[in-house]
Protein backbone atom coordinates (compact mmCIF):
# COMPACT_ATOMS: atom_id res chain seq x y z
CA UNK A 1 0.00 0.00 0.00
CA UNK A 2 2.92 2.35 0.68
CA UNK A 3 4.73 1.58 -2.86
CA UNK A 4 2.14 4.59 -4.54
CA UNK A 5 2.94 6.80 -2.14
CA UNK A 6 6.77 6.25 -2.10
CA UNK A 7 6.80 6.17 -5.85
CA UNK A 8 5.86 9.83 -5.98
CA UNK A 9 7.52 11.00 -2.99
CA UNK A 10 10.37 10.03 -4.35
CA UNK A 11 9.85 11.15 -8.11
CA UNK A 12 8.95 14.86 -6.95
CA UNK A 13 12.13 14.95 -4.66
CA UNK A 14 14.62 13.53 -7.27
CA UNK A 15 13.27 16.14 -9.98
CA UNK A 16 13.83 18.63 -7.19
CA UNK A 17 17.31 17.32 -5.82
CA UNK A 18 18.56 17.21 -9.59
CA UNK A 19 17.13 20.77 -10.30
CA UNK A 20 19.20 21.79 -6.98
CA UNK A 21 21.95 20.20 -8.27
CA UNK A 22 22.03 23.16 -10.51
CA UNK A 23 23.99 25.65 -8.04
CA UNK A 24 27.16 22.95 -8.48
CA UNK A 25 29.69 24.01 -11.31
CA UNK A 26 29.04 22.73 -14.36
CA UNK A 27 32.00 20.41 -15.22
CA UNK A 28 31.43 18.76 -11.56
CA UNK A 29 27.84 18.17 -12.64
CA UNK A 30 29.12 16.51 -15.60
CA UNK A 31 30.96 14.02 -13.38
CA UNK A 32 28.96 13.68 -10.45
CA UNK A 33 25.34 14.41 -10.92
CA UNK A 34 24.22 10.92 -12.03
CA UNK A 35 25.76 9.15 -8.85
CA UNK A 36 24.20 11.95 -6.56
CA UNK A 37 20.76 11.34 -7.83
CA UNK A 38 21.09 7.80 -7.63
CA UNK A 39 22.68 8.12 -3.88
CA UNK A 40 19.72 10.71 -3.10
CA UNK A 41 17.46 7.87 -4.39
CA UNK A 42 18.60 5.14 -2.49
CA UNK A 43 18.82 7.48 0.80
CA UNK A 44 15.15 8.65 0.59
CA UNK A 45 13.96 4.90 -0.23
CA UNK A 46 15.71 4.11 3.04
CA UNK A 47 14.27 6.92 4.99
CA UNK A 48 11.04 6.78 3.98
CA UNK A 49 10.94 3.07 4.73
CA UNK A 50 12.46 3.69 7.55
CA UNK A 51 10.34 6.28 9.37
CA UNK A 52 8.01 7.44 7.33
CA UNK A 53 7.80 11.24 6.35
CA UNK A 54 9.97 12.55 9.13
CA UNK A 55 12.89 10.80 8.08
CA UNK A 56 12.35 12.17 4.61
CA UNK A 57 12.02 15.92 6.07
CA UNK A 58 15.13 14.75 8.06
CA UNK A 59 17.14 13.64 4.99
CA UNK A 60 15.33 16.95 3.25
CA UNK A 61 17.24 19.33 5.91
CA UNK A 62 20.79 17.32 5.87
CA UNK A 63 20.56 17.03 1.98
CA UNK A 64 19.95 20.90 1.57
CA UNK A 65 22.51 21.66 4.67
CA UNK A 66 25.39 19.90 2.71
CA UNK A 67 24.20 21.21 -0.63
CA UNK A 68 24.41 24.40 0.58
CA UNK A 69 28.07 24.23 1.79
CA UNK A 70 29.86 21.86 -0.90
CA UNK A 71 27.99 23.98 -3.63
CA UNK A 72 29.59 26.81 -2.49
CA UNK A 73 33.08 25.25 -1.67
CA UNK A 74 33.21 23.59 -5.05
CA UNK A 75 31.94 27.72 -6.83
CA UNK A 76 35.05 28.80 -5.13
CA UNK A 77 37.00 26.12 -5.86
CA UNK A 78 36.07 26.90 -10.04
CA UNK A 79 36.64 30.63 -9.22
CA UNK A 80 39.60 30.01 -8.21
CA UNK A 81 41.96 29.44 -11.07
CA UNK A 82 41.41 32.85 -12.53
CA UNK A 83 42.60 34.17 -9.19
CA UNK A 84 46.20 32.39 -9.75
CA UNK A 85 47.82 35.69 -11.15
CA UNK A 86 50.73 37.80 -10.63
CA UNK A 87 48.36 40.73 -11.23
CA UNK A 88 46.06 39.40 -8.03
CA UNK A 89 48.64 39.40 -6.11
CA UNK A 90 50.42 42.55 -6.98
CA UNK A 91 47.03 44.34 -6.52
CA UNK A 92 46.39 42.72 -3.12
CA UNK A 93 49.62 43.59 -2.31
CA UNK A 94 48.98 47.14 -3.07
CA UNK A 95 45.85 47.34 -1.11
CA UNK A 96 47.08 45.44 2.22
CA UNK A 97 49.67 48.29 2.05
CA UNK A 98 47.09 51.02 2.08
CA UNK A 99 45.06 48.66 4.62
CA UNK A 100 48.21 48.88 7.37
CA UNK A 101 48.23 52.31 7.13
CA UNK A 102 44.20 53.41 7.72
CA UNK A 103 44.80 50.79 10.63
CA UNK A 104 46.64 53.48 12.16
CA UNK A 105 44.43 55.86 11.76
CA UNK A 106 41.33 53.16 13.08
CA UNK A 107 42.12 54.18 16.53
CA UNK A 108 40.35 57.74 16.37
CA UNK A 109 37.30 56.15 15.04
CA UNK A 110 35.49 57.31 11.81
CA UNK A 111 35.88 55.57 8.57
CA UNK A 112 39.04 53.86 8.97
CA UNK A 113 38.35 51.18 10.46
CA UNK A 114 36.43 50.19 7.39
CA UNK A 115 38.70 51.23 5.19
CA UNK A 116 41.20 49.45 6.83
CA UNK A 117 39.18 45.88 6.82
CA UNK A 118 38.00 46.92 2.85
CA UNK A 119 42.04 46.83 2.07
CA UNK A 120 42.50 43.69 3.94
CA UNK A 121 40.39 41.63 1.74
CA UNK A 122 42.80 42.35 -1.13
CA UNK A 123 45.53 41.06 1.18
CA UNK A 124 43.78 37.80 1.71
CA UNK A 125 42.90 37.64 -1.70
CA UNK A 126 46.53 38.24 -2.99
CA UNK A 127 47.69 35.52 0.11
CA UNK A 128 45.39 32.95 -1.00
CA UNK A 129 46.53 33.55 -5.01
CA UNK A 130 50.13 33.69 -3.93
CA UNK A 131 49.73 30.09 -2.79
CA UNK A 132 49.18 29.59 -6.79
CA UNK A 133 46.39 26.48 -5.42
CA UNK A 134 48.82 24.75 -3.54
CA UNK A 135 47.40 25.76 -0.40
CA UNK A 136 44.93 22.85 -0.54
CA UNK A 137 41.90 22.91 1.37
CA UNK A 138 43.30 24.42 4.26
CA UNK A 139 44.02 27.78 2.40
CA UNK A 140 40.23 27.82 0.92
CA UNK A 141 39.09 27.26 4.47
CA UNK A 142 41.64 30.34 5.41
CA UNK A 143 40.52 32.34 2.78
CA UNK A 144 36.48 32.14 3.27
CA UNK A 145 36.44 32.84 6.77
CA UNK A 146 39.30 35.94 6.38
CA UNK A 147 36.22 36.98 3.98
CA UNK A 148 32.96 35.81 6.24
CA UNK A 149 35.35 37.47 9.71
CA UNK A 150 35.66 40.88 7.14
CA UNK A 151 32.18 40.91 6.04
CA UNK A 152 30.59 40.29 9.95
CA UNK A 153 32.52 42.84 11.13
CA UNK A 154 31.87 45.45 8.53
CA UNK A 155 28.21 44.84 9.12
CA UNK A 156 28.48 45.23 12.90
CA UNK A 157 30.29 48.03 12.28
CA UNK A 158 27.23 49.61 10.21
CA UNK A 159 24.52 48.34 12.18
CA UNK A 160 26.10 49.77 15.72
CA UNK A 161 26.97 53.37 13.23
CA UNK A 162 23.10 53.71 12.73
CA UNK A 163 22.25 53.41 16.44
CA UNK A 164 25.22 54.88 18.36
CA UNK A 165 26.39 57.64 16.16
CA UNK A 166 26.50 60.99 16.65
CA UNK A 167 28.28 64.11 16.13
CA UNK A 168 30.53 64.05 19.04
CA UNK A 169 31.84 61.51 20.99
CA UNK A 170 30.42 63.02 23.96
CA UNK A 171 26.73 62.22 22.13
CA UNK A 172 27.86 58.86 21.06
CA UNK A 173 29.53 57.70 24.59
CA UNK A 174 25.34 59.40 25.87
CA UNK A 175 23.81 57.27 24.12
CA UNK A 176 25.86 53.85 24.43
CA UNK A 177 25.35 54.39 28.44
CA UNK A 178 21.79 54.75 27.57
CA UNK A 179 21.69 51.14 25.89
CA UNK A 180 25.02 49.30 27.35
CA UNK A 181 23.89 46.21 26.75
CA UNK A 182 23.06 46.59 23.14
CA UNK A 183 26.52 48.24 22.86
CA UNK A 184 27.70 44.76 23.98
CA UNK A 185 25.92 42.92 21.97
CA UNK A 186 27.79 44.43 18.88
CA UNK A 187 30.97 44.59 20.58
CA UNK A 188 30.47 40.96 21.00
CA UNK A 189 29.85 40.40 17.18
CA UNK A 190 32.48 42.31 16.10
CA UNK A 191 34.79 40.64 17.82
CA UNK A 192 33.73 37.79 16.94
CA UNK A 193 33.96 38.73 13.31
CA UNK A 194 37.83 39.98 14.30
CA UNK A 195 38.15 36.33 15.47
CA UNK A 196 36.86 34.64 12.50
CA UNK A 197 39.57 37.02 10.41
CA UNK A 198 41.95 35.97 12.71
CA UNK A 199 41.42 32.24 12.38
CA UNK A 200 41.22 32.35 8.32
CA UNK A 201 44.75 34.79 8.17
CA UNK A 202 46.15 31.76 10.94
CA UNK A 203 45.36 29.12 8.15
CA UNK A 204 46.30 30.82 5.39
CA UNK A 205 49.85 31.29 7.01
CA UNK A 206 49.99 27.55 7.77
CA UNK A 207 49.02 26.98 4.46
CA UNK A 208 52.18 29.03 2.93
CA UNK A 209 54.31 27.33 5.43
CA UNK A 210 53.25 23.88 4.43
CA UNK A 211 53.25 24.85 0.95
CA UNK A 212 56.44 27.21 1.37
CA UNK A 213 55.04 29.61 -1.35
CA UNK A 214 56.76 32.48 0.72
CA UNK A 215 60.51 32.84 -0.16
CA UNK A 216 60.57 34.98 2.63
CA UNK A 217 58.58 36.27 5.64
CA UNK A 218 57.18 32.84 5.77
CA UNK A 219 55.71 33.34 9.30
CA UNK A 220 54.19 36.80 8.70
CA UNK A 221 50.77 36.11 7.67
CA UNK A 222 50.52 33.35 11.11
CA UNK A 223 51.87 36.16 13.29
CA UNK A 224 49.54 38.86 11.48
CA UNK A 225 46.77 36.14 12.44
CA UNK A 226 47.30 35.63 15.75
CA UNK A 227 47.29 39.40 16.05
CA UNK A 228 43.93 40.13 14.70
CA UNK A 229 42.82 36.91 16.60
CA UNK A 230 44.32 38.65 20.28
CA UNK A 231 42.49 42.25 18.91
CA UNK A 232 38.98 40.35 18.93
CA UNK A 233 39.75 38.39 22.49
CA UNK A 234 40.84 41.60 24.31
CA UNK A 235 38.25 43.81 22.73
CA UNK A 236 36.02 41.09 24.63
CA UNK A 237 37.23 40.98 27.53
CA UNK A 238 38.03 44.81 28.22
CA UNK A 239 34.41 45.84 26.30
CA UNK A 240 31.73 43.36 26.04
CA UNK A 241 32.15 42.16 30.00
CA UNK A 242 31.38 45.73 31.18
CA UNK A 243 29.26 46.51 28.55
CA UNK A 244 27.05 43.07 29.06
CA UNK A 245 26.68 44.19 32.76
CA UNK A 246 25.13 47.58 32.18
CA UNK A 247 28.18 50.10 32.79
CA UNK A 248 29.81 52.31 30.27
CA UNK A 249 33.22 51.66 29.71
CA UNK A 250 33.97 55.02 28.36
CA UNK A 251 33.43 56.64 31.34
CA UNK A 252 35.63 56.91 32.32
CA UNK A 253 38.18 55.00 29.75
CA UNK A 254 41.19 54.25 32.00
CA UNK A 255 44.29 55.56 30.38
CA UNK A 256 46.15 52.24 30.16
CA UNK A 257 43.54 51.10 28.23
CA UNK A 258 44.46 53.96 25.38
CA UNK A 259 48.04 52.50 25.24
CA UNK A 260 47.01 48.99 24.51
CA UNK A 261 44.62 49.79 21.79
CA UNK A 262 47.25 51.90 19.99
CA UNK A 263 49.76 49.35 20.72
CA UNK A 264 47.18 47.12 18.73
CA UNK A 265 46.36 49.60 16.25
CA UNK A 266 50.20 49.97 15.39
CA UNK A 267 50.95 46.38 15.24
CA UNK A 268 47.99 45.76 13.00
CA UNK A 269 48.91 48.43 10.84
CA UNK A 270 52.99 47.06 10.30
CA UNK A 271 51.84 43.63 9.85
CA UNK A 272 49.03 44.26 6.84
CA UNK A 273 51.88 46.72 5.68
CA UNK A 274 54.86 44.22 5.93
CA UNK A 275 52.54 41.44 4.13
CA UNK A 276 51.17 44.09 1.41
CA UNK A 277 55.07 44.78 0.73
CA UNK A 278 55.69 41.16 0.80
CA UNK A 279 53.19 40.60 -2.38
CA UNK A 280 53.63 43.43 -3.56
CA UNK A 281 57.47 42.76 -4.64
CA UNK A 282 56.75 39.26 -5.72
CA UNK A 283 53.45 40.25 -8.05
CA UNK A 284 55.91 40.15 -11.15
CA UNK A 285 56.83 36.64 -9.73
CA UNK A 286 55.17 33.73 -12.52
CA UNK A 287 52.99 31.22 -10.61
CA UNK A 288 52.60 27.68 -11.26
CA UNK A 289 49.46 26.92 -11.10
CA UNK A 290 48.48 23.61 -9.51
CA UNK A 291 45.07 22.66 -10.14
CA UNK A 292 43.16 20.78 -7.05
CA UNK A 293 41.56 17.44 -7.74
CA UNK A 294 38.55 17.39 -7.75
CA UNK A 295 36.19 16.78 -5.08
CA UNK A 296 34.58 13.02 -5.03
CA UNK A 297 30.73 13.12 -4.89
Amino acid sequence: MNKIPLANSLSVSVRVYRALLAAYPKTFREHYETQMVQVFRDSFRDAYNHNGMPSVIDLWLHTCADLLVTALVERIMERSQYMFSPKVVLWGGVASVFGGMFWFLSGSGGAAGVLALVLGLGGLAGLYSRQAGQGGKLGLAGFALGIIGTVLTLAVLWWSSTIFSGPTYTIIHLRIQGQPVLAGRAVLMGSLGLVTLGIGLVLLGLASLRSKTLPRWRGLPLSLGLLNTIQGITIVLFAYEPLSQGRNIFDPWPPEWYAFAVAEFVLLGLGWMGLGAMLATEGDVQIPVAQPPPNSA
